[in-house]
C-alpha cells in the first residue's frame, strides 16, 4: 500500500477524491436549522439532476440495501412482484419483497446472463404482477440488464409499478427515471458517484407515491415520515450530515464536470479493461449483451487461483480486486471500474496483473495489454462495454 492508499478496484466503497473526503471534516451543524436547510435542498436537487427527475428524492443514513428495503417494506405487502433474475442481488430484492409481504416470481436465467426481454414480456401476460423489480446492475456476476427501459415501460404499459435497484449504475451507465417510466429507483453514495459510503436514496414518481401502504412493516424506513420532513428540508431522524457534504461535493464534481461526460468515461474504461484482461488471457464472464460497464467479471486464465491472484495484488502493491459471491467464489475475478480512475491507476492495475501472471509462469505481454487499453481510451479500437 502507497501513502496515499489503497488502489481500490473493488465494487464499492470507492476511492475518494481527497476534496470530497475533506467535505466531511466540516464543523457539525444542527439538523434542525437553516444551515442543513440549505444542504438538504441543494443535494436533493442535485441527486433529481443526477437520476433526471422531477419526483420526490428522499435521501437515508443507510446503505444502498437500506434503500432497497426501504421501497419494499412501503410497496410490498399485499401486491405481485416479478423479478428478472441476474444474480445475487435479484435474489436479495426478490427475498426483501418476499419478506415485506409480497407474493414474488423470479424469471431465473444461467449464471451469467438474464432472461430475455421476450421471457419477461411472457411471465408480464402470465403472472400479471403489480410491481417489476429489477437490479439494473448485478454485481455478483456483473450482469446489466441492457433492456431497463424497454422492461420498465411494458411494464408500465400493463399498469405496473417499475422498481429499480440502480445502486451500482448511478453515475456510471446511462439513466434517466422520468423518460424510461421508473417508478422507485435506490441508489447510493459510494459507487459510481464517487462519495463516502453511508448514504443512500430513491426517487419517487407520482404513481410510487400514490401507492405506499400504510404502516408500512419497518419504522425507520417509513416514507411518508420522510416525505413529510422534507417539506421542511429536514429528516425524520438524525443525518449522517458529514456524509451529506462529501455526497453533495461529489455530486457537484460530476456536474461540473457533465454528467454525459461522466457516464461515457466509465463506458470508455469498461472497453478498455476488457480489452486489456483478454489480451492476457482472461475470459469475460458474461455474454457480451448483459456485461457491465461498471463491474467486470472475468475467468482467470488456466492454473490461476483467484484467490491468490488477489491476495499478492493487495501484499504487493495495495490494488483490490473481487472475487465473486455465493457459487461464484473462487471461480472469478470482479473488477470495478467506478468514479474518476485515472489512466496511470489503470495502467497500474493492468500492469501488476501482468507482473503476477508472470510469477506464476504464465506467458504475458503486458506492454500489448497496456497498448490495447491506451488504444480503446483514445478511441482506437472497440470492447467488451
Amino acid at each position: 500500500m502507497s501513502e496515499l492508499g489503497d488502489l481500490l478496484f473493488v465494487p464499492g466503497p470507492v476511492n475518494v477524491a481527497a476534496p470530497v473526503a475533506a467535505e466531511a471534516a466540516k464543523p457539525m451543524i444542527s439538523h434542525r436549522a437553516g444551515r442543513f436547510h440549505e444542504v438538504f435542498e441543494d443535494l436533493r436537487d442535485k441527486l433529481r439532476r443526477v437520476l433526471r427527475t422531477r419526483g420526490e428524492v428522499v435521501v437515508f443514513t443507510a446503505s444502498g440495501t437500506g434503500a432497497v428495503e426501504a421501497a419494499a417494506a412501503n410497496l410490498a405487502r399485499g401486491r405481485r412482484a416479478l423479478v428478472p433474475g441476474t444474480g445475487e442481488f435479484s435474489a436479495r430484492l426478490a427475498e426483501t419483497l418476499r419478506r415485506h409481504g409480497a407474493e414474488v416470481a423470479v424469471v431465473e436465467a444461467e449464471v451469467g446472463s438474464a432472461p430475455s426481454l421476450e421471457e419477461m414480456r411472457e411471465r408480464l401476460e402470465e403472472f400479471q404482477p403489480d410491481i417489476v423489480a429489477m437490479v439494473y446492475n448485478d454485481t455478483s456476476p456483473g450482469v446489466r440488464l441492457s433492456y431497463l427501459r424497454e422492461l420498465c415501460r411494458e411494464a408500465k404499459s400493463r399498469g405496473a409499478l417499475t422498481l429499480v435497484d440502480a445502486v451500482s449504475a448511478v453515475g456510471g451507465d446511462e439513466l434517466d427515471v422520468d423518460e424510461w417510466g421508473i417508478d422507485v429507483l435506490a441508489g447510493a453514495s459510494q459507487k459510481c458517484l464517487a462519495a463516502p459510503p453511508g448514504v443512500s436514496f430513491i426517487s419517487l414518481s407520482e404513481d410510487a407515491v400514490s401507492s405506499l401502504v400504510d404502516e408500512p412493516t419497518t419504522f425507520y424506513f417509513d416514507l411518508r415520515k420522510y416525505l413529510k420532513f422534507a417539506e421542511r428540508s429536514e429528516t425524520p431522524f438524525t443525518p449522517a450530515v458529514p456524509l451529506f457534504y462529501s455526497l453533495r461535493a461529489a455530486l457537484t464534481v460530476i456536474l461540473e464536470r457533465g454528467l454525459e461526460r461522466w457516464i461515457r468515461m466509465h463506458m470508455v474504461r469498461a472497453a478498455a479493461l476488457y480489452r486489456a484482461f483478454e489480451e492476457m488471457g482472461f475470459v469475460a464472464f458474461v455474454r457480451r449483451p448483459y456485461r457491465s460497464r461498471t463491474v467486470l467479471s472475468f475467468k482467470p486464465p488456466r492454473g490461476v487461483s483467484v484467490r491468490s491472484l488477489r491476495a499478492a495484488l493487495a501484499s504487493r502493491y495495495g490494488i483490490y480486486v473481487a472475487g465473486g459471491l455465493g457459487g461464484l467464489r473462487d471461480k472469478i475475478v470482479r473488477v470495478g471500474n467506478m468514479g474518476p480512475i485515472g489512466l496511470r491507476e489503470l495502467i497500474t492495475l493492468v500492469a501488476a496483473v501482468g507482473a503476477e501472471l508472470r510469477r506464476l509462469g504464465i506467458r504475458v505481454d503486458v506492454s500489448a495489454a497496456i497498448d490495447v487499453l491506451e488504444e480503446v481510451l483514445e478511441g482506437v479500437g472497440s470492447g467488451g462495454g
